[in-house]
């Protein structure tokens, strides 16, 4: 296969460093062979390049999304049920639009009766385009209502020998991580975020069991109680951290032994923007009493140097699979730069996966996932969900989606969805 050179671009790549202005990006098989400035770019003797100009564009990683539930349907009560076949075809839909809109690999938290690891064996065996998938299979909780809420999404445990059996479970189905919920969830009738539910030994239970194999713990954790729990356990992960700005300390813990904040700011802000019909009162009042919290923990952590990785919580109510990348915005409303939200969205997110020697930053040796947009992403942090602005979408060196409309003649909206076929 010949080089593939995108040239004249702006080129972001991943690592916080300034913007490479005509910058290069040089591709090879599924791998980055040259990221840099144009005049450094020197062919290999003997290798036909395919040279391609991209001028006024930019090019920055793929987008790592550290938070979602792809079988979920965003439904206005948060709920999940229905057939296993119609949860198939959710999934294959929301897998396709994630990867239309430029996130390149997804963390899923929380499936759906283990069918998410179906949907990522036929991904990989090329039947469909879709994000890299990262999976945790059920997640695992006390005794709870969630369970009733959201059908095959928990694996309730109570005790350690039951939290230890359940961990392996996960594990033998074929997990990469291990989700824990160390507090109440926002998003469960009945529960308080700021509860603690599992309690230290319980969780580090689920931490000595995928360390055995050497995986992680992710841990939903809203009350400060919970979270110190959870860092004390060892869990590598602090999703949502809702309450963490109360504790200056465990903050600088985190700081010190590489414990990422995944703050998930988007699905607060599309429950509580605008106007949202058939959200139950109760996630309505539980979004009103976290959300001023969570942005001032992302706040707080991100100043004591606590790592940063995106997540999104997609599909919460109304926190559509396809819009993920808005949540960089939020985090900017938070105080971060834009530099550092896309940092938090590529070399941080692909630390947080244990994945930062092959992804998360344009440089060489590192696999071939990137985007290709219109506009500048550190203007304005939205223009990364808009429709339209991302031209390219590339996965290990294949275009895995592109804008039809200009290039080819057809109009855009006369293409169906699912149009990466066939090898």
């Amino acid at each position: 296969m010949s080089i593939t050179l995108f040239k004249n671009a702006t080129v972001i790549n991943g690592t916080g460093g300034k913007p490479i202005e005509r910058g290069s990006v040089a591709i090879e098989n599924d791998s980055i062979l040259y990221a840099g400035a144009s005049e450094g770019w020197q062919p290999p003797d003997e290798k036909s390049v395919n040279e391609i100009d991209l001028a006024g564009r930019f090019i920055l990683p793929g987008l790592i999304d550290c938070h979602v539930h792809i079988a979920a349907e965003s439904l206005p009560d948060s709920t999940l049920n229905g057939p296993w076949g119609w949860t198939m075809l959710v999934m294959l839909r929301h897998a396709q639009n994630t990867l239309a809109a430029g996130i390149t690999t997804i963390r899923d938290v929380g499936g759906r009766h283990h069918l998410e690891f179906s949907l990522r064996k036929a991904a990989e065996a090329g039947w469909f385009a879709a994000p890299r998938m990262v999976l945790a299979g059920k997640l695992l909780s006390i005794t709870s209502t969630g369970s009733e809420w959201y059908d095959g999404m928990y694996r309730e445990a109570d005790g350690v020998d039951e939290v230890r059996k359940a961990a392996r479970e996960q594990l033998k189905a074929g997990a990469d991580l291990i989700k824990v919920l160390a507090t109440g969830a926002v998003l469960a009738p009945g529960e308080k975020p700021g509860a603690a539910q599992f309690e230290l030994e319980e969780i580090r239970a689920a931490v000595v069991e995928t360390a055995k194999v050497g995986k992680i713990v992710a841990a939903h954790a809203h009350g400060i109680e919970g979270i110190r729990n959870a860092v004390e356990a060892g869990a590598k992960t602090i999703e949502h951290g809702t309450y963490l700005n109360r504790d200056p300390r465990v903050m600088e813990r985190m700081a010190k032994e590489g414990i990422f904040l995944v703050p998930t700011l988007k699905a607060g802000f599309d429950v509580l923007d605008g106007n949202k019909p058939g959200i139950p009162d109760w996630i309505m009042e539980k979004s009103r009493e976290t959300q001023e919290d969570a942005m001032l923990s992302l706040r707080k952590a991100h100043e004591a140097g606590v790592p940063i990785a995106m997540g999104t919580d997609a599909a919460t109510p109304y926190n559509f699979h396809g819009e993920n990348a808005l949540e960089l915005y939020y985090m900017s409303q938070a105080g971060m730069s834009a530099m550092d939200c896309i940092v938090a969205a590529t070399k941080n997110a692909a630390r947080a996966l244990g994945w930062e020697s092959k992804l998360g930053t344009l440089e060489a040796g590192k696999l071939a996932d990137l985007l290709i947009v219109k506009k500048n992403p550190l203007e304005d942090l939205r223009s990364l969900a808009e429709r339209g602005n991302i031209e390219y979408v590339m996965q290990g060196g294949r275009f895995a989606a592109r804008q039809f409309a200009g290039d080819s003649g057809i109009p855009e909206e006369l293409m169906a969805g699912a149009w990466v076929c066939c090898k």
